[in-house]
């Protein structure tokens, strides 16, 4: 029965080769045949000393003819591979391994990577720019649109469309188109009531007593019994009235300042002839003096009222009215010095504030 030796390979640049023992060159070559003869005389030996068995001595000389064969067998072989070893050592040094080789593109792999972005970044980036083209386009649309609305009509437009008109229809030549300051006038009052009739109750007992008084208002309805031009001109009106009217009170009333009837020339003039007026009349009633300039000034604004033209208004008609009786009174007064002048004056003046409080609010 065959037996063969055992064969190793080994992976040279990928492929599988034989390996055997390396044997010298031909000058080494005696050292080889010496070792191979000293194998034979040992199958020699060997045979000679199994002589008795005929069987395995055939065995033998056939064993040792066929490890002779494969001797030459293996040294073609050997020089063969030695052959492909010198030209693979050759490629060495041009050839990296495998495993260098995926080392290397591994790491500049990584690299790469690091500056590369991902494939999904370019369609993000590309949707902001549209959307910030789309943005900028959108309010530059807006803004080209705004200035072309027309909104809504501001108050002070309003006003200054009140001033315009009313200068037109009274056709007087003070009418401005500046905006008006308030009017505000100072009272005495002296009381509030839930409704007319109450405060109309409330009146006659104070009229009784022989104080001006006027109901101001319906629900609820005010008591005044004095005017003035400021509250500090109304303290030694208000003492001298206390015993008679013991629930009093000193206030400032201020009137809205944008109105279209107060565009109206004789309510303008009636305003700053009403607030001489008022001034002078607490004076008197307080027991000071009035200069004589004070009292030119009083006839001058009321000239002023006088050449304004009334227009068809029942209540400014009426307002007209109550100022010219308090003027005439005090210029009364100021000839024969009667008390009880000063009294009408003052209840005129009343009466002329009730009816402006129906023409004009007050400021909230």
């Amino acid at each position: 029965m065959d037996k063969q030796r055992p064969g190793i390979t080994v992976n040279i640049n990928g492929h599988s080769r034989p390996f055997t023992i390396r044997h010298s060159s031909e000058g080494d070559q005696p050292d080889e045949p010496s070792r191979h003869q000293s194998e034979d005389r040992f199958s020699a030996d060997h045979v000679i000393d199994r002589q008795s068995a005929g069987h395995h001595q055939t065995r033998s000389f056939q064993e040792g003819g066929r490890q002779t064969g494969d001797y030459e067998a293996e040294t073609k072989t050997y020089e063969t591979v030695k052959g492909e070893e010198a030209a693979a050592l050759e490629e060495d040094d041009r050839v990296i391994s495998v495993s260098e080789a995926f080392q290397k593109k591994k790491k500049g792999g990584k690299k790469q990577r690091s500056w590369r972005l991902p494939p999904h970044a370019k369609s993000l980036f590309l949707a902001a720019a549209v959307a910030a083209l789309v943005g900028m386009a959108f309010g530059m649309t807006m803004l080209r649109l705004v200035p072309q609305e027309k909104g809504e009509p501001s108050p002070a437009a309003e006003a200054m469309e009140e001033l315009a008109e009313a200068g037109t229809a009274t056709g007087e030549e003070g009418a401005e188109s500046t905006m008006l300051a308030p009017f505000s006038i100072a009272v005495i009052q002296a009381g509030v009531y839930s409704d007319e009739e109450a405060a109309v109750r409330a009146a006659e007992s104070i009229q009784a007593a022989g104080v001006p008084v006027v109901v101001a208002g319906k629900q609820p309805a005010a008591l005044y019994i004095a005017v003035g031009a400021d509250k500090e001109a109304l303290r030694a009106v208000n003492d001298r009235y206390r015993g008679a009217v013991p629930s009093t009170y000193v206030k400032e009333l201020s009137f809205a300042a944008e109105t279209k009837v107060r565009r109206s020339g004789i309510v303008q003039k009636g305003e700053a002839l009403y607030g001489s007026m008022a001034a002078v009349s607490a004076a008197l009633l307080a027991g000071k003096d009035v200069s004589d300039g004070e009292w030119q000034a009083l006839s001058k604004a009321y000239g002023s009222f006088e050449k304004s033209e009334t227009p068809n208004n029942k209540t400014v008609e009426e307002y007209a009215e109550a100022l010219r009786q308090a003027y005439l009174a005090l210029a009364a007064y100021k000839e024969n010095q009667e008390e009880a002048l000063l009294s009408k004056a003052q209840q005129q003046l009343l009466e002329a504030l009730s009816v402006y409080m129906e023409l004009i609010p007050l400021r909230s």
